[in-house]
């Protein structure tokens, strides 16, 4: 096997094991984005239903309370909207973490082709020129026995 070309493949799969590791880390900022928005959605829904219970105490036009609860509603969607894309981009930081996954382990696999063959080819030029100084030895020891 010439380990030149399995080299190559080794570095193209380098490559994009490191591509794939940028694009996990872009899914996982993405998927914490999306979870700190639905943080401070709720955050803001709490505030807005206590100042809602706040002003409810006092007293408050209908219209107002009407305008409240429809823009509570409003916030319950968004909520929802918000909890759906978290769930889709956990889906895509899964499918993101799998492809990293397998990608990580065939290039440690190609890595380690490339290593067992150069090691392979370095044993056997070794075995090669053994037999090489072997036979100028031997070739020596008979030239001085022909005397």
């Amino acid at each position: 096997m010439d380990v030149d070309k399995l080299g190559k493949v080794a570095g193209v799969a380098k490559s994009a094991t490191q591509q794939s590791a940028l694009d996990f880390k872009a899914t996982q900022q993405a998927h914490r984005d999306k979870c700190d928005q639905l943080e401070q959605l709720q955050q803001f829904k709490r505030e807005y239903e206590a100042q809602l219970e706040s002003m409810g105490v006092q007293g408050m036009a209908a219209r107002q309370l009407q305008d409240y609860r429809l823009f509570l509603g409003k916030l319950n969607q968004a909520i929802e909207e918000q909890t759906r894309a978290i769930h889709s981009a956990q889906q895509r930081l899964g499918d993101a973490r799998e492809q990293w996954i397998a990608r990580t382990r065939r290039s440690a696999a190609l890595d380690q082709a490339v290593d067992h063959e150069r090691l392979r080819q370095r044993q056997s030029r070794d075995k090669a020129e053994q037999r090489e100084a072997d036979e100028k030895s031997l070739a020596r020891s008979s030239g001085s026995y022909d005397l």
